[in-house]
This record gives structure tokens, sequence and C-alpha cells, in this order.
């Protein structure tokens, strides 16, 4: 018998952890789904205003799934509308759930919930599932059945590597001019000064590298953009908890490069089930013209491959630059449930008029994103 109920309405998850850590320990669950990120969303990305719902779906005694929701009041349309999302949804990873398995009644569990809330809610929404995430097909059969109002789309790819057996096989599959721009590259940087790469893989040393990483983002284009981690006191907190708790859980894969001593680089990611999930990069912007992004993009693809990482996920939207490394494509799916409220009826015949002129998305479109068009978060 499965059972779905609201546990905990209180933005504090510690009394789950075992729960969190044994659903995590099954293979394909999201690092944005891990106890270490979703703790650090509730303390850092909850504002005033938001409620918090932790949904817990048991089989017998067995908690098989845990999902922590939010709800928060936006404007769309110019229109007051209560959003409910799984907390996760607020970054830009894929989305899903915490689950040991996911099936119809899963979902339909979930959904019982959904409705069943003490909340007035208008929206549900899931942006960027993998189209071969097997909630869609459930929550499509569950939502068709409770004949409720539902959007299932397209959205953006994300590029995808899967890494060779070696290096060198890795480069030989390349073309001769990203070869050519790699070893330019690796010219400029010898020619700069003293490089020297290290990586953190646990606690130790985290703090000044969270300093030097800190450092970096304060002197790249981004941080006047206000789009930098070090220019947004919450993302500041997030990473810096996420970071930290990932280290000792051994998920956490950070590396920073270093010029004449000086922090300039540096790629920051989560490894689980042979896969290296690409969480954030930037660089030192009065250093862009010797390539440094580029030089220890390819160290960590040659560590990772090394060290018997069999992927690298782009998670977040599609940019030019990924296109040198891989020309592997998973795309998105979203779904949007619609509540039975007047303005999220007025909300769902919007949507399908706007789809009717302006077409559905559709895999035929890649369309890259541009970083600098990018608006910082309010």
């Amino acid at each position: 018998m499965i059972k779905a109920e609201v546990v905990s309405e209180i933005p504090d998850i510690s009394t789950f952890r075992d729960s969190w850590d044994r659903l995590f320990l099954v293979p394909g669950n999201e690092p944005s789904t891990s106890f270490e990120w979703t703790k650090a969303m509730i303390r850092h990305h909850i504002k005033p205003g938001d409620r918090f719902f932790l949904v817990r779906i048991q089989r017998g005694e067995e908690i098989v799934c845990l999902v922590p929701l939010v709800a928060r009041t936006e404007s769309v349309f110019g229109q007051p509308l209560v959003s409910l999302y799984p907390i996760s949804e607020q970054y830009n990873t894929h989305s899903g759930f915490l689950a040991s398995g996911l099936d119809e009644s899963v979902v339909e569990a979930f959904l019982s919930v959904l409705y069943g809330l003490k909340l007035r809610w208008d929206l549900f929404r899931m942006t960027k599932l993998l189209e071969n995430n097997p909630l869609l097909d459930h929550f499509q059969t569950s939502l068709s059945r409770r004949r409720s109002e539902y959007r299932i789309r397209y959205e953006m790819a994300a590029f995808y590597l899967p890494l060779d057996r070696s290096y060198d096989e890795y480069l030989a599959n390349r073309s001769a001019k990203f070869r050519n721009f790699l070893r330019r590259s690796e010219r400029k940087m010898a020619g700069a000064g003293e490089s020297q790469v290290i990586e953190y893989s646990d606690p130790e040393g985290f703090d000044k590298a969270y300093e030097d990483l800190l450092h970096v983002e304060r002197h790249s284009w981004k941080h006047a953009h206000g789009t930098a981690i070090s220019a947004i006191d919450r993302q500041t907190g997030f990473y810096r908890d996420m970071i930290r708790s990932a280290l000792e859980t051994g998920h956490l894969h950070l590396q920073l490069l270093y010029l004449d001593r000086l922090p300039i680089a540096y790629n920051l990611g989560y490894i689980r089930d042979k896969c290296y999930y690409y969480l954030k990069t930037s660089y030192y912007e009065n250093y862009k013209p010797f390539g440094p992004s580029t030089f220890l993009r390819a160290r960590l693809i040659r560590g990772l491959i090394a060290s018997g990482v069999e992927y690298f996920d782009f998670p977040g939207e599609p940019y030019e630059w990924e296109r040198q490394w891989t020309e592997t494509l998973r795309w998105h799916k979203s779904i949007l449930v619609y509540n039975n409220t007047i303005r999220a009826r007025i909300l769902a015949r919007l949507n399908r008029l706007r789809e009717r002129k302006g077409g559905a998305a559709s895999k035929a479109r890649l369309e890259y994103c541009d970083a600098r068009a990018l608006k910082p978060p309010r």
C-alpha cells in the first residue's frame, strides 16, 4: 500500500537525513535532490512569504520518495499567481524527484497530496526534466485520468559528453581545429608565467579554496553584470554551504588554476554514478587573452577520464562554447499543471493561444544562450 502526506511545513529537513541519504544512493537521482544541496537551498533561497511543504511517500513502512516543495506568489502577465515547485527548480539543473523508484503509483500519490494541500495554488511546475525521465509519462497518465489541465512541452537542450577511454582518444575524435585551439591555449599559458592546477575533493583547505573561487568571480565580467556568485549574497551563502557539505560526502570536485599564485579560473562540479555534473566555471577577465578557461577545462577532462568518470554533463542552458567540446545533446521537457482556479484557467488559455500563434517548442530549434544577456536575479 502506498501512502503520501505532508510531514512538515517547517523548512528543516535534518530529521530526515538518514532516509534522504539512503534514497540518494539509488542511481539516477539528480545532485540537486541531495541532502546537502536541499539543505543549502532551504537556508538561502526561501524568501519571506514563501511556504514550505515536505511531501513523504511511503510504500508500507518504507519511505520511497521525498519532495521538498516551495509555494511562492509570482507575477505572471501582471497577475499574482501562487506557484508550487520542488525547491531544486530555483537552480539551473535537471529537474527530478528524490526516489528509490518512480512509477505511476508514486506520481498518483504525489498528486493526491498536491490537490489536497490547504493552499489555494494556481500552478505546479517542473521545467527541466530530461525527455527520458519516467516522471513525464507517469504525470501524463495520472493527470489525463484525473482530467486535469496540464501542458508538457520541449524546453532547451543541454550538451552532454560521453567520455572516451583515454584523453588521447578524446582528442583524436575532435577536429584538428579544436586540437590546434588547445595547443595555442597551452602555449599562451606557458608564456604567461608559472601556472599551477590544484584540485579539492575533501574538506581540507576548503576555506581558502572558496575564497579563491570568490576572488575569480569578483574579477570576472559576471560580477559587474550582477550575475556572479560573489555579487549575490544568497548565491555566496548557498555555494559555501553546499560545497562544504558535498566535499564531506565525497561528491564535490573543485579545480582552481593559479598563475604566479594568483587564482585566475576555476571549475566546480558534482560527481556521482561515474558522471561529472558541471555546476559553475569562471575566469579572471584580465587574463582572458591567455585562455585560462580552455586550458583548465582540458585539464579537467583529462583528469576525469583518468579517474574513471564516464560522462560529462552540462546541465544548464546550451552555450555556443560548449559545442567545442561535444556535439551530443539531451533535450528537456517541462510540465505545467494548472489548478482549477480562475487565474490558472485564464493562464492555460493564454498559453494555448501563444503556442498556436508562435508554434510549440521542438527539437528542431536549438538556440544558444547569451550569458551576458541574463538579468541579475531579484
